[in-house]
């Protein structure tokens, strides 16, 4: 018992409350020890310590010589570790006293990867596959990522635990597409990135998901397909299977291709014959799949888009693609419309060269480097998400190219032949005031915005360089003014970024100093106590002054045979 009161001494007082609870551990960082390894400090057969009082009772009578560790392959100090019973509090693993130990996760999922070595090892045996599962560090821990390779048929699936950058997903799928025939890709909760997300779903048509469930002392792995629109149920791993094409779950039908090479690639190229449709039908069908993928946010690959629209589009060159893109933006669309075939990506999520080409010939102007091609084609590409996505919003407006390519300086009002997108929204038609011309613009460097626009400028006017408080309170001028013509619910979204941009405002250091904001409701109600006191009656104004007169004889008549002697004053 001496021991426990020099622990609880030696923690900070503000920690004292939580060691009463039994997370104050000794030499730990005040969370509760879930996890351990059982035989030694280098074993990989992980363990949720029960926790409860009677559980970790029977787990005990069933385990007598069971001996608990801070694993290294947790990330742990490699010290023993004691199971620590309590009847009013949780159940937990502790170190020994004066045991220093930074491991970072110690919560019931901190043992997964371990977990899901044991999963596969024996959902391999039980299908007769020779394979074996390793734990990867990929910068943050040992259980980062867990890659299961099948030897003989060179097959290769990646479990992904920690959250990886899409450049660096996009790097390491090429090199260990080159090292095996098939390759899948599965990723925990909050993994993918949404660049790697759109590459999955282009390619393959689903993106491969997993989670746990603790079971008793243990956690067991469960999977599912999930594209935008739908998802399949959580399975466990003996209803998946190994096939030649890679991972197969219960109820998706793959849509990639044979193999990941590029040879394989080429080689279903050549042994698929496509039917040849008629240029009429090749328009309509490209047009419609770049507004499905408009519809859903994601921009596809030239082949992503020939698996949807049709495989005779794949084997078409350069001239040939743009003459259909160029057919594709002219059919059916008005002026000002968004560009479609800005849409289109490589493999680096950069627009083709010969998307420049499409440019060129509808919207006029070609961009002189691949940075203002890139920079273009993502504005188009927003608005195209504002136009055809389900809600639809108002599209910001087209970047302008000059003469030598390079992007124009942003015009501050619209073109009288410019038309606007009209978007319905609830609650009713937006009243937007008339357009004023530019000698009422009092606020220099502000472009006269429509009031539905104005949410997303203040939004923007948080990330943008230069002097960004003085945009963003001149825009909360601006939305001020609107706030009086916006119905609903335009006018409380509005309300809530006005009060995002308020705090971010008050937050900088940068901020000049101004007075305190007046509400509206605080402005009307002063005004209208200016109005009244304005009207008081003048018996109430005299009503007061003779309130304050303290002599009571104050304006009376002298008595007679006084004259103009002083009155006497009376005792008081």
């Amino acid at each position: 018992m001496d021991h426990i009161l020099v622990s609880i001494n030696r923690c900070p007082p503000s920690r004292q409350a939580r060691v009463a609870r039994g997370e104050c551990v000794n030499g730990s960082d005040g969370r509760l020890v879930q996890t351990a390894v059982i035989g030694s400090r280098n074993s990989g057969r992980a363990i949720i310590l029960p926790t409860d009082a009677d559980e970790l009772t029977r787990w005990r009578r069933r385990h007598p010589a069971y001996t608990y560790w801070c694993g290294t392959q947790l990330g742990g100090c490699g010290n023993e570790l004691s199971d620590r019973l309590y009847r009013d509090k949780v159940c937990h693993f502790a170190h020994r006293p004066h045991t220093s130990c930074h491991r970072t996760a110690t919560g019931a999922a901190s043992a997964d990867h371990l977990f899901i070595k044991d999963d596969l090892a024996a959902w391999a045996g039980r299908n007769r596959l020779k394979g074996r599962a390793t734990s990867r560090d990929l910068g943050t821990g040992p259980g980062d990522a867990v890659d299961f390779r099948v030897g003989a048929a060179r097959q290769h699936v990646r479990f992904q635990f920690s959250k990886l950058a899409h450049a660096e997903w996009h790097q390491a799928r090429r090199r260990l597409s080159g090292e095996s025939a098939t390759l899948d890709w599965v990723f925990g909760p909050g993994t993918a990135q949404p660049e790697t997300m759109e590459a999955l779903y282009d390619e393959y048509g689903y993106l491969l998901r997993f989670r746990f469930e603790t079971q008793g002392a243990v956690r067991r792995i469960r999977l599912r397909a999930e594209d935008p629109r739908r998802s399949t149920d959580w399975v466990p791993l003996d209803a998946c299977a190994m096939t030649p094409s890679g991972l197969r779950l219960p109820g998706v039908e793959p849509r990639r291709r044979a193999g990941t090479s590029p040879a394989a690639g080429a080689g279903a190229r050549r042994n698929a014959a496509p039917v040849r449709r008629s240029r009429e039908e090749q328009v309509l069908a490209l047009k419609e799949a770049l507004v499905s993928a408009a519809r859903f946010r994601t921009r596809p690959t030239w082949e992503a888009l020939a698996r949807t629209a049709g495989s005779d589009l794949l084997g078409l060159s350069v001239p040939d693609r743009v003459g259909l893109l160029v057919a594709v933006e002219r059919v059916g669309g008005a002026e000002g419309r968004p560009l479609l075939s800005a849409l289109i990506r490589n493999g680096e999520s950069d627009p083709p060269p010969f998307v420049g080409d499409v440019i060129t010939t509808v919207v006029g102007g070609t961009p002189a480097t691949a940075a203002v091609l890139k920079r273009w084609c993502e504005r188009e590409a927003d608005r195209a998400f504002a136009v055809h996505g389900v809600p639809s919003r108002t599209a910001p407006s087209r970047l302008l190219l000059t003469a030598d390519g390079q992007l124009a300086a942003q015009r501050t009002t619209a073109g009288p032949a410019q038309r606007q997108t009209i978007v319905h929204v609830e609650g009713g038609p937006v009243r937007q005031s008339a357009a004023r011309p530019k000698s009422e613009n009092l606020t220099p460097g502000v472009p006269l915005l429509r009031d539905t626009e104005i949410r997303h400028a203040l939004h923007s006017a948080r990330q943008r360089r230069g002097p960004r408080p003085r945009y963003a309170a001149a825009l909360m001028a601006r939305a001020e003014e609107a706030l009086t013509r916006l119905p609903e619910p335009q006018r409380t979204e509005l309300v809530a970024e006005m009060a995002t941009t308020r705090r971010w405002l008050d937050s900088r250091p940068d901020t000049s100093e101004r007075n305190p904001r007046q509400s509206r409701r605080a402005k009307k109600a002063a005004d209208a106590k200016k109005t009244a006191a304005a009207k008081q009656p003048a018996r109430a104004k005299k009503t007061q002054q003779r309130k304050k007169a303290k002599n009571t004889l104050q304006g009376a008549r002298p008595l007679p045979g006084v004259g103009g002697a002083q009155s006497k004053k009376r005792p008081k």
